[in-house]
């Protein structure tokens, strides 16, 4: 079924559509309240919604790059360009050696979670000829196209290092609070107060001294006369 703006009349191609026109022509407030919504109401609506939605309709989120590279059959390696966590979706990825145009790679294109998207492309170069490529990605978050550089090995070993160290140190801080916890708990101080053995000797008294009146041994039962 279709509505005449301009007559204010339903029509349709088929008989049930006809016999439904023409029962809703009969009615001409229902004709005047439909000719209101689509002519102002709609428009009215749809402009505001838009005005509420221009923040999302303009956002944009610049991607996340990485460029690495793989051991493939032998005497080649696949390099994979990587593009994370971007909005809008339309994004370019494309391969450069030395400065020229290298192909666009076989790519793969999917959403996140949170509304942005991410994107990867690989291409297969000689083993040794890595190097000599880079990663060129055009964005609308991004005010030129961004050139990326071959991760170096030494960057990611420094990085899983790092990863490596940190794991350690927080293994080592779980253990040492869990056992200082069972320490104190069965009533026993901490290690760090503990006395040193030439710090307890020096409190006990030298044998053959005589001792204060302050420092007499309270458990001392004194004799009867």
């Amino acid at each position: 079924m279709n509505f005449d703006l301009k007559q204010g009349t339903w029509g349709g191609d088929w008989p049930e559509a006809l016999a439904v026109s023409q029962r809703w022509q009969q009615q001409d407030k229902a004709a005047n309240k439909e000719l209101t919504f689509l002519l102002f109401s709609c428009p009215h609506r749809l402009r505001e919604h838009l005005e509420r939605g221009r923040g999302n309709l303009e956002w944009k989120e610049p991607p996340s790059m990485r460029l690495k590279a793989r051991p493939s059959s032998p005497g080649f390696s696949v390099l994979t360009c990587s593009a994370f966590s971007f909005y809008p979706p339309e994004l370019q990825l494309r391969f450069q050696r030395n400065g020229l145009a290298a192909g666009t790679g076989q790519g793969d294109f999917g959403p996140n979670s949170d509304g942005s998207f991410h994107a990867s492309s690989s291409l297969i170069v000689k083993s040794g000829d890595e190097h000599h490529y880079c990663c060129v990605v055009q964005h609308a978050g991004l005010a030129q196209p961004l050139r990326v550089e071959l991760e170096s090995p030494a960057e990611t070993s420094v990085l899983v290092v790092g990863i490596v160290i940190g794991v350690l140190l927080l293994m080592a801080a779980a253990v040492g609070g869990a056992l200082l916890w069972r320490r104190m708990r069965s009533g026993l101080p901490a290690p760090w107060i503990s006395l040193r053995g030439d710090d307890t000797g020096a409190l006990l008294p030298t044998p053959g001294e005589a001792q204060d009146a302050d420092s007499k041994d309270v458990n001392v039962i004194p004799a009867t006369a």
